[in-house]
């Protein structure tokens, strides 16, 4: 209510003058009158307060009476286990109660209620019962006086006292009557009832592996420790559930210790009464898989060191079926840091050395070390073999299935050992599986095992059945058919490309019609030969796997890119795309494999390297009908060149906005690489297997990256991995069409040189007023040359540049006197150049290229080696700044002619220089560096001497050990025609010590094979694929085979076509064509003397005008400058004359066709050359 009413509904203001704060008086506390209250709001809170003030009082009265009734409780507990306790001694001390069975029955409940780990007189009471339990033999528990419950107890109260004494800083040795007393109470346990033990049985293994951890080798616990291992495992009475478990723990708890050395020591011992195939079935077993997929990597180190070290004890001649499931398992999931202790062998980078790397020591502990090398050991292997061969005839579908196993073994091996997967892969080779034919070449027993598989029949009989086939992967069965096939595929392919590397053109062509069997008068190499047949099926089948592993690599892993990224989406078998947006968020994880340890890079790289090395024989000398590479019915051939073009710019564009992050990685990686040297170190040992972590996940991480942005790029893919699925001038054209668009790109869309330099004054100031920057960049283009030195003047001007060589450059050339040639370079003069650099380069006085016996040129090995010598006996100190300075202005060299060749392919400009094929095979490989393979066919080309000397050593009859070869090899260090002086090297760590016998010498071979190609050459080669690599991209270059860049660069070698040169040549002067579209009479007596002439004598005239005696890939039309015709005055008497630098002949008005070929052929077979009368 209001105070007043005066007929109006709103409240009146309270306006309060006094300053006072206002309060209601009915709110004040009856308690506390004299403190002015604040409202109902303290009201509340006071009653708040006061209700948790009581509730605080109740809580501490329960805490009180709690801590009471606790205290009364352990008070009553510790005056009756007190009670207990001397009950107990009394039983011990009463020399009158001398039955054991009595004392016993009275002593057990009192110890199992009394126990206390942490009391000494406890564990002293336990052993006195313990003693007794012995001595009657458990009478108490047998008889039933005591329940057989607490024979469980009494179990555990052991097994506590065991880890007791283990875990406390007193020498086992001073309390080791306690302990043997108790291990054998154990021990009785187990034997009585050992299911009452199957709680503790984890426990149980924890502390025995304490105890063989502390203990020495000899310890006199020994056989105690040694019957407590084995009891659980080997109980005769046990039901097979607890034997099950036993294993179990006896794997996960007792075999991942570190360092057991009272078991390793006298594992011969512990191994008598352990049964293998049972462990093998538990370590192989469904949950123990999900345990060591979460296990530390160290502690299953430790379980497969041990579990190898059992296999050998046992003494078996070779694993069994259920070991090897083992071992897989194992190896499978350990081959990441296993791969990185035992390292390969790499070339070093290094300027100035290229020698075998000898391998970095392994950062494992010696004895895992030990037991994982031996898994590699010869007798082991040929063990495993000969297991397999006696047991199984390799016919029957389990024959087949325990193949696969065994592939899946040997395929993780190979990935675990790198260094010593060539040893394997030989022990394979070497193997004979017999069969009801006879004795067949393991190479042959894995085809057959790989040819009746159903993936191999599926994917060989249709192109579009890959992709299903691979797509029907189980989500989680590693056993399945599927896996098993995929693991059988695997081997194959790596044990053949194995034999593909050893087998030289010889064996390989003579065992295609070879179906006999292997025989001592049969060659073991042409006994591993596949027949036509076998191999153009192999040959459809990698070339299909191989085109759905890149064309649908988006679909395999998960991602399908597509959207202005990506440019075009992934296509199917179709010909459609998948509508699956590119996502640029995190994509889900590449974890497709075939089979474990393999992952879906490893697996594809297999196919492809065993494809690629069909091809190149093929390439070399057709052994496939024509056109079986091709897939062009797969692809839309219309829209290709479009396609590609699209795709290379996207992922061009993709890469530029991606290049801050590339540089990120890249100091991630000098981050993880200066972690993982430190990690080899004594004080960074610690922190080794954090860095080997660190290093794999970048490595992981960088290959998920570059395989998401490949898969977006199909075409692409395709173009650089399989490209003879592609018609070769397609593959021109597109070469073409990349430079153009590089062109474009580089120089603001002015292909021509005239307007780019226009157009680089536009860009500063102007062409009137220029800017200093302008000056400068037109002026690092231009270059004044003198003839007699060119190759040193053109590195002198234009080795700055890099890349920016690309652009166009201004060539005047001057005499010895340094006055210029009168001229302007309109496109000629830069190809006279061009030419005259790669002709002085590769002259033989420079020894920077040296030719074999058909005049193919290839980096001179032996340069380096013989350069290094010079300085030696100059007196130069090796490593000093001028030893230093001299090699790396060698090597520029080098890398110099590679970016002019660059220059060459890049501009269009063929030369006249053919280059070895091998070399030309690491042009094609350079996008890849470690993807050339070097072989016994390559050596040929390099020494036809070697070679023989090689095929020799192959067809050896006799013993190759009475040769007293060793694997090592010499290189000649002085220049020729000095004193010979050699250096000899080891083609393999220790090969000194490494004697050549006939089972190794295929290696010995391969090895020579690559320390003359790869090894030997490395840095000159490598120093000109990378200058030849900053003009042209690598990826282009993956394009060809070396068949085809040999073409690229000096042009097509087939028969010259007349009309096609006569369609695209220009005339000028009196020779111009005028209105009524006659060609001058001359023009026409020289066409028709061109169309008499033999295909030898145009050559000779081409390269009398434009150089190179061949003709452009794609026709005279691409020929830059085009050729051209002038008159040469009226003088009939005059010869015809030639300016190269612009593809221009100079012909006489001759009025006979007679006259016109005499001068002519005069002229071209005299060497007269520019304006010779």
């Amino acid at each position: 209510m209001f105070p007043t009413f005066t007929g109006s509904a709103r409240r009146p203001r309270n306006v309060n003058m006094s300053g006072q704060k206002s309060f209601n008086p009915f709110t004040g506390s009856s308690w506390s009158p004299g403190a002015p209250a604040l409202g109902a709001t303290k009201t509340v809170a006071q009653a708040q307060a006061e209700r948790a003030q009581r509730q605080q009082e109740r809580e501490r009265l329960k805490a009180a009476r709690r801590i009471q009734r606790t205290w009364r409780g352990h008070r009553v507990r510790r005056e009756l286990r007190a009670f207990r306790r001397q009950a107990l001694d009394r039983l011990y001390s009463d020399a009158a109660l001398v039955d054991l069975g009595s004392r016993t029955a009275e002593a057990t409940p009192l110890l199992l209620s009394v126990y206390q780990a942490a009391d000494v007189q406890d564990q002293r009471r336990l052993c006195l019962l313990a003693s007794d339990l012995l001595a009657s033999k458990f009478a108490c528990f047998t008889s039933g006086a005591v329940e057989l419950p607490r024979l469980s107890r009494l179990a555990q109260i052991v097994v506590s006292s065991l880890g007791r004494y283990e875990t406390s800083k007193q020498d086992p040795g001073v309390a080791i009557d306690q302990i043997q007393t108790l291990l054998d109470t154990l021990v009785q346990i187990v034997k009585l009832r050992p299911q009452l033990v199957h709680v503790v049985l984890g426990r149980l293994y924890k502390v025995l592996a304490g105890y063989c951890h502390t203990l020495g080798p000899s310890s006199p616990l020994l056989d105690r420790i040694r019957h407590a291992v084995t009891a659980p495992l080997s109980a005769l009475n046990a039901p097979y559930d607890f034997t099950r478990s036993a294993y179990d723990e006896f794997a996960l708890s007792f075999l991942t210790r570190a360092d057991l050395f009272l078991f390793e020591s006298n594992i011969g011992a512990f191994a008598a009464d352990i049964d293998v195939d049972q462990l093998s079935s538990s370590i192989a077993a469904g949950s123990n898989v999900r345990f060591i997929a979460a296990a530390s990597p160290s502690r299953l180190m430790w379980l497969l060191a041990h579990f190898i070290a059992l296999q050998k004890a046992k003494k078996q001649v070779a694993l069994h079926a259920k070991s090897l499931k083992a071992l897989y398992t194992l190896l499978s999931t350990l081959s990441t840091p296993i791969r990185a202790a035992f390292s390969a062998p790499n070339l070093k980078a290094s300027d100035e050395t290229e020698t075998l790397e000898e391998p970095s020591q392994p950062a494992l502990a010696p004895y895992i070390s030990d037991q994982l090398s031996s898994l590699t050991n010869r007798d082991e292997i040929s063990g495993l073999l000969g297991q397999f061969i006696s047991e199984h005839g390799g016919t029957s579908a389990s024959d087949l299935e325990y193949a696969g196993f065994l592939a899946g073994y040997i395929l993780t091996l190979v990935n675990c050992f790198p260094t010593l997967s060539d040893d394997i892969r030989m022990r394979l080779y070497l193997a004979d599986i017999p069969t009801a034919a006879g004795p067949l070449p393991a190479v042959k027993f894995f085809w057959n095992a790989f040819s009746r598989t159903s993936i191999f029949s599926s994917i060989l009989k249709d192109a579009d059945a890959a992709l299903p086939v691979l797509r029907q992967k189980p989500p989680s069965e590693t056993d399945s058919a599927w896996h098993r096939e995929w693991r059988t595929i695997l081997l194959f392919l790596e044990l053949y490309i194995f034999v593909l590397r050893l087998t030289d053109d010889e064996d390989f062509f003579s065992g295609l019609a070879m179906t006999i069997l292997n025989t001592s008068s049969t060659s073991r190499l042409r006994s591993c030969s596949l027949g036509a047949n076998n191999l153009a099926q192999l040959a459809t089948f990698l070339k299909h796997l191989g085109f759905t592993l890149y064309y649908h690599a988006a679909d395999l892993l998960g991602s399908s890119p597509e959207g202005p990224q990506a440019g075009q989406s992934s296509p199917s078998s179709s010909g459609q795309t998948s509508s699956r947006p590119f996502s640029g968020s995190a994509p889900a994880p590449l974890a497709f494999s075939v089979t474990a340890g393999v992952d879906f890079e490893a697996f594809r790289n297999l196919v492809s390297t065993a494809m690629k090395m069909l091809y190149e024989r093929d390439s070399r000398r057709q052994f496939l009908p024509h056109g079986h590479w091709l897939m062009t019915s797969k692809l839309d051939m219309d829209g290709f060149l479009s396609a590609v073009v699209l795709e290379e710019q996207n992922q061009r564009e993709q890469e530029e906005a991606e290049g801050r992050d590339s540089d990120d990685e890249d100091s991630d990686d000098d981050t993880a690489a200066t972690g993982m040297r430190m990690a080899m170190t004594a004080s960074g040992l610690r922190l080794s297997r954090q860095a080997q972590t660190e290093r794999i996940l970048m490595n992981r991480k960088r290959a998920r990256k570059h395989l998401l942005r490949a898969a977006a790029v199909p075409r692409l893919e395709i173009l650089r991995n399989m490209p003879f699925v592609i018609p070769f001038d397609m593959r021109v054209k597109i070469f073409r069409q990349f430079v153009y668009l590089d062109k474009h790109r580089r120089r603001g869309g002015n292909i021509d040189p005239d307007r780019w330099r226009l157009w680089v004054l536009n860009q500063h100031g102007g062409p009137f007023d220029p800017s200093p920057t302008a000056h400068n960049v037109l002026s690092r283009h231009q270059a004044k040359i003198q003839r007699g030195q060119i190759f040193e003047d053109a590195m002198e001007a234009f080795w700055a540049l890099d890349d920016k060589l690309k652009e166009p450059i201004q060539i005047t050339f001057v005499d010895e006197f340094g006055i210029p040639e009168a001229g302007i370079d309109g496109g000629g003069v830069t190809k006279e150049f061009l030419i005259s650099v790669t002709s002085e380069a590769f002259c033989p006085e420079e020894r920077l290229f040296v030719s074999n016996k058909k005049n193919s040129y290839y980096p001179n090995p032996c340069d380096l080696d013989q350069r290094k010598n010079t300085l030696r006996e100059a007196g130069i100190p090796e490593g000093s700044e001028d030893w230093n300075e001299a090699i790396a202005y060698r090597l520029r060299q080098y890398e110099f002619l590679g970016r002019v060749i660059g220059k060459c392919l890049y501009e269009g400009i063929l030369i006249d220089i053919a280059f070895a094929g091998f070399f030309l095979l690491k042009w094609a490989s350079a996008g890849a560096p470690d993807a050339y393979r070097a072989n016994i066919n390559d050596l040929r080309e390099l020494d036809e001497e070697l070679y023989q000397g090689m095929l020799r050593l192959k067809n050896y009859p006799g013993d190759v050990g009475d040769l007293a070869l060793d694997f090592t090899i010499t290189d000649q260090v002085s220049l020729p025609g000095d004193p010979v002086k050699t250096v000899t090297r080891n083609l393999v760590p220790d090969g000194e010590n490494l004697t050549v016998t006939n089972e190794n010498r295929p290696l010995y071979i391969s090895y020579v094979a690559r320390h003359r190609l790869v090894v030997q050459p490395y840095a000159q080669t490598r120093a000109f694929l990378r200058g030849l690599g900053l003009i042209i991209d690598p990826a282009w270059l993956s394009m060809f085979n070396q068949n085809e860049l040999q073409r690229l660069v000096g042009g097509d070698s087939s028969e010259i076509d007349v009309e096609d040169l006569r369609r695209h040549t220009v005339y000028s002067g009196v020779y111009a064509i005028g209105d009524d579209g006659e060609e001058h009479p001359t023009v026409k007596l020289f066409w028709e003397v061109m169309r008499g002439l033999d295909d030898r004598q145009r050559r000779d005239v081409l390269k009398y005008v434009t150089s190179t005696p061949r003709a452009p890939l794609l026709g005279f039309g691409q020929l830059s400058p085009p050729f051209s015709i002038r008159d040469g005055g009226r003088d009939e008497d005059r010869l015809p004359s030639a300016s190269t630098c612009v593809n221009l002949l100079k012909l006489p008005q001759y009025k006979s066709k007679e006259v016109l070929r005499e001068k002519l052929l005069y002229a071209v077979t005299s060497g007269a050359g520019f304006d010779l009368s």
